[in-house]
């Protein structure tokens, strides 16, 4: 005879094993500020490339402003203001990928103790099973 308790827990399993398994998996390996850090630094990777790439559509953009400048001897001037904008674009891209990665190292643990739960209760369910059969 079907359980039918026991088919519901082991759907419940095969639909995280399914869809969620492989987004989840590095989040129960990882301590979430390992997880986070590991983000942040990918993050500042692609942060300086996002930037370099806003830097080249602009120069492409204001292409006679930047020879203007250039001729004006205002180098080292164009230089900092842009470094400072880097400095402040890292940071709000910086901070908005540590709240995004916190929010979904969180939801993820959830998701891998509801995982971890189903399959104790699947289990247990299955020595209660072989218990009765003796």
């Amino acid at each position: 005879m079907i359980n039918e308790e026991r088919v519901k827990q082991l759907y419940k399993i095969a639909l995280y094993e399914q869809n969620e398994e492989r987004t989840n998996r590095q989040i129960g390996q990882y301590y979430r500020s390992d997880f986070i850090g590991k983000e942040l630094i990918k993050s500042i990777f692609t942060g300086t490339l996002a930037f370099m790439c806003f830097v080249i559509l602009w120069a492409l953009a204001s292409w006679e402003d930047m020879l203007d400048s250039i001729n004006n001897l205002e180098i080292v001037g164009t230089a900092i203001e842009l470094l400072i904008l880097y400095v402040i674009f890292l940071l709000i891209y910086l901070g908005a990928t540590y709240i995004l990665y916190r929010i979904r190292y969180e939801m993820g643990k959830k998701k891998v103790k509801t995982y971890a739960d189903n399959l104790k209760t699947a289990y247990k369910m299955y020595e209660r099973e072989e218990k009765l059969k003796m």
